[in-house]
Parts: C-alpha cells; structure tokens; sequence
C-alpha cells in the first residue's frame, strides 16, 4: 500500500500556483517555506474517536516511504516529526512492510532523538501470517522496530490473515499493549469482506483509501463506520483510478471558493473536501518532503467546504477526467 503522493514531481508547482491564486492573504505571505508552520495560532481542527472520545488532529502523515538508511535521507523526516509536534498533529501511520521494511525502524529512532514517543499516535500493521506463531513474531517484531512496550492502534493490513491475527489482537488489547485494533483495504473489491468484519467483530477502527477521485468509500463504508462506531483513518487523499490530484490539475490555478475556507493549495483543497466527511477521523497523506507536510497541515485549519462547495470540488474533478 502507498501513501505517498503519486506526482509529488509536480506537486510543488500546483502549491504555488495555488498559493498564487488562492487568496490575497497567500500571496502576501508567499508560498511556504521549509520548516515554517502557518497559522500556528489557528489549532487543528480535532475529531473524537468514537469508541473512546479520544480526539485526533485531523491529518496526520503516512510513512510508506520512510525507507531511509543514511542520516542525511533520515533528516527530513526528522523535520516533518518536528514540524508535525509544532503544528499540532500527532497521528502517525506505519506498517511492517512500508520502507521496505525500516519504517518502523526509522520512526523509532526519531522519536527517541526527539524524546517524542508519548507525543504521538502510532498506528501500525501487520501482513498476513500463515501461523499464529508467525503473527505474534510480527507483531512483536512491530513493538521492537519501533521501541515501545504498547501501540496506539495495531491493524491487519489488507484484511490478510484476519482469521489468526483479529483473536490476538483481542489479546493485545485486553493486555494494554494495543488500545485500539481494526482493519486496513486499499480496494473497493474488499467492500463486502470489509462490511462484514465492520458489522461482525469488535472493531474500533478501519482504514481505507478515499479522495475526491474515488468516492466508493462516501456511499458504503462511511455511513456503515459512522453507525458502528469506528474511527476512520484515509489514506491515498490524492489518488484516482485515472490519475491524481496533481497531475490532472497541471498548471491550473485554484478556483476562486478555494479562498471562503482558506485553501491555499490544491492539496489543502482536496484534504478538506475529504476532512468535511464527518465520519473521517484522520487523513494520513504520505510524504518525505517537509515543505509537503506543511502544506497538508494546513488543511486540518479553518473553515471546511459545506455540501454546496463539495460537489463544486467534485464537479472540477469530474470535469477533468479524474
């Protein structure tokens, strides 16, 4: 599964053009620059867990591009855990296969450097195991990767193995070493299996792909998460079955209502239409760059498009093939 923006080559182009043509408060300030956090007075925007009432910052990061072996690789994640404390974010999402399998690694040593382990939500996952033994093996090799006793949230990756691993997690989380346990699918293929795990087992979360390029999950699995109570992390905010967000936009400026909730950038633009979905928790876009960070966190600020305005924003994306 990848989080990470599929065109981050052009990426940076659409935040200037959108900085450029967002609002006259963007144009002043230019776009940002690495390591700033903006509008730091303005909080993120924070939903509750339903289960709990625990609250999460709306946006969070993935980190299936954290495969970093050398320090010089290692600092801007460094940097995008720094800027993510600074402004107000916490959620990390990881797995035991992302980075080819030094994700976990990588966020463990950062949090140590930072002395930031209980500053963040850690939510991880396991691949599929052919044995019970083989799925405790992973799901310790997660809590030594990582260098912690518990887990915020511990899942089963692609709904693999769910038969072994939903019996342990259980165990897991009656022991405290995990406080919330569910499910992840990057496939609409994976709805029927996905809805009778939702209305069958204790879940208290789900994670799923969802952005204004495919909108599968707002008819089903939203609605079906928000009746049972789960808390949903998004994740590929800016992929469509024909493209991206990036690479469909090009080098057109933001529409003019991007500026009515303080969207200045395609990216801000497209996370809040998917953070205005009330059933979502969190959105997780991907990224190693911490300019790219930044830009998202803005999303989790201000104002959020009403119904009106999202299917404007969907209108735009239909109109251009996404």
């Amino acid at each position: 599964m990848n989080h990470a923006d599929p065109q981050s080559t052009t990426r940076r182009d659409a935040i200037k053009l959108g900085l450029l043509a967002g609002a006259g408060l963007a144009v002043g300030r230019g776009a940002p620059l690495f390591g700033e956090v903006p509008n730091r007075a303005q909080e993120l925007i924070t939903r509750p867990i339903p289960g709990t009432g625990e609250r999460l910052p709306v946006v969070g990061v993935g980190t299936n591009q954290w495969g970093a072996q050398s320090e010089e690789s290692i600092a801007p994640l460094r940097e995008i855990v720094r800027l993510m404390s600074e402004g107000g974010a916490r959620f990390i999402d990881t797995a035991r296969i992302y980075g080819r399998g030094r994700a976990e690694e990588v966020i463990g040593q950062i949090l140590r450097e930072l002395d930031a382990r209980d500053d963040v939500f850690i939510a991880t996952k396991v691949p599929s195991p052919d044995t019970r033994e083989e799925a405790v093996a992973s799901l310790e090799g997660c809590m030594t990767a990582l260098g912690v006793e518990r887990v915020s949230a511990m899942r089963v990756h692609f709904l693999d193995g769910v038969e072994i691993l939903m019996p342990i997690l259980r165990e897991w989380k009656e022991a405290g070493r995990a406080r919330y346990i569910g499910v992840t699918t990057m496939s609409a293929e994976d709805y029927p299996e996905l809805e009778r795990l939702i209305r069958d087992e204790n879940l208290d979360t789900i994670e799923i792909d969802y952005s204004v390029l495919d909108r599968a999950a707002a008819a089903r699995i939203l609605p079906l998460a928000a009746d049972h109570g789960l808390s949903v992390v998004v994740a590929r905010p800016f992929a469509g079955r024909r493209g991206g967000v990036f690479s469909l936009v090009g080098d057109r400026p933001l529409p003019d209502f991007a500026s009515e909730i303080g969207a200045t950038s395609w990216a801000q633009l497209t996370l809040k239409y998917i953070i205005a979905n009330p059933a979502v928790t969190v959105v997780i876009p991907g990224t190693d760059d911490p300019e790219h960070m930044v830009d998202n966190m803005g999303a989790g600020r201000g104002e959020l498009p009403d119904a009106d305005m999202r299917r404007r924003i969907e209108q735009i994306f239909d109109g251009l093939g996404g």
